[in-house]
């Protein structure tokens, strides 16, 4: 987990001995993490259009598979948890600008929250 972290992490004789027995190999899976984004946004842009069909196939191939109220109670926690930093990302966000997604988040949010 702390591979994937932005933030140092400062370590004690009080931390987690799992954190303290993989120390030494958290920079190496940093570079990993690192690389795979980089390479993500290296890959050339798809259209939404090409997108949406993925998306529309996979979800053919898994509709058995895939527990939409577990999955939609996950994203509600998620964006209970993380609220703040959601809505600060796609404020800042162009493309989350232009789609109004901090709105359409805040909306979802607000139904959620009533039916709670």
């Amino acid at each position: 987990m702390d591979s994937c972290s932005m933030s140092e992490q400062k370590l004690s004789k009080d931390s987690p001995s799992s954190k303290l027995l993989y120390a030494k190999d958290i920079p190496k899976y940093k570079k990993w993490v690192e690389r795979y984004y980089r390479d993500i946004q290296a890959m050339p842009t798809i259209s939404e259009q090409d997108m949406n069909a993925m998306l529309n196939e996979e979800s053919r191939a898994h509709q058995n598979e895939f527990n939409t109220s577990a999955a939609l109670f996950e994203l509600y926690q998620y964006t209970q948890k993380y609220n703040a930093d959601l809505m600060q990302a796609l404020e800042e966000d162009e493309f989350a600008r232009y789609h109004k997604l901090a709105y359409r988040l805040n909306q979802v949010k607000s139904a959620m929250d009533s039916e709670a």
